[in-house]
């Protein structure tokens, strides 16, 4: 099954401290060579990228420095524009690193944000990345902020708008998504293989997608063994693996 492979989630670049990690004493810095090396050594072909962590005042200068960093890999890596949706001029943001430099998506992370994804702050993000054509990747897990539930609003309020459901992580996650057919769920974080056939069985192997979350989560590898490991056909591993992701960021 040598297909492609297109990690749905990772990240690059200066990360600081938040609550549930180690990072008040080690600084989190990954590279783009650090990113490369690690996709070349599983197989990787392809993968979105976004930044690590910033404070919400700091997120302008780490989408542009990802856009500057990941410029002479077009071919591999896929820019996701990490936005705060209360910072005042976000949805400009959104549009100048989608139409000036090339990025294809839009993550959130109300976790370490401190917003519920259905509060309608988050509205005219959405609304701009209808308008624009991009998915939008929502981090769930890590308590009520992180509730699956709270992203199957969002989505039913916007149907018109593609979310990826970043960790399937919340118990609910794959209920969620069967009620909303433009929910996505990325794998990343699931407790076992057996979660992914269950989710491919009730919602379509065209719904999920492989992330490892580098350089958090269990590593690529990890990540890449429980698809292989799951209990699916050869063909819906390849979508898992990377038809699927490649066809939301066309």
């Amino acid at each position: 099954m040598p297909k492609p492979i297109f990690d749905s989630h990772t990240h690059v670049g200066i990360c600081d401290p938040f609550h549930y990690s180690s990072l008040e004493e080690t600084s989190l810095s990954t590279t783009v060579a650090s990113l490369i090396s690690e996709m070349d050594k599983h197989s990787v072909a392809q993968a979105v990228v976004m930044p690590n962590f910033r404070l919400p005042h700091r997120l302008n200068e780490a989408n542009l420095a990802l856009a500057s960093t990941i410029k002479h890999f077009r071919d591999r890596l896929v820019g996701f524009a990490w936005l705060d949706p209360r910072i005042e001029d976000c949805c400009e943001q959104l549009e100048s690193l989608a139409k000036e430099y090339g990025f294809r998506g839009l993550k959130l992370h109300p976790v370490l944000g401190g917003y519920y994804p259905s509060n309608k702050v988050v509205y005219p993000l959405i609304e701009n990345s209808i308008r624009l054509g991009l998915p939008v990747m929502i981090h769930t897990g890590w308590g009520s902020l992180g509730s699956a539930s709270d992203v199957g609003k969002l989505a039913d309020r916007f149907r018109d708008a593609t979310f990826i459901m970043a960790h399937m992580i919340e118990p609910e996650s794959v209920h969620v998504a069967k009620k909303n057919a433009n929910i996505f769920l990325e794998t990343s974080y699931a407790q076992h293989p057996r979660r992914i056939t269950q989710a491919a069985k009730t919602l379509g192997a065209d719904r999920l997608l492989y992330g490892s979350d580098y350089p958090l989560g269990g590593g690529m590898e990890f990540e890449l063994s429980k698809i292989m490991l799951a209990e699916l056909t050869d063909q819906e591993k390849v979508m898992i693996l990377g038809e699927n992701m490649r066809r939301l960021t066309r």
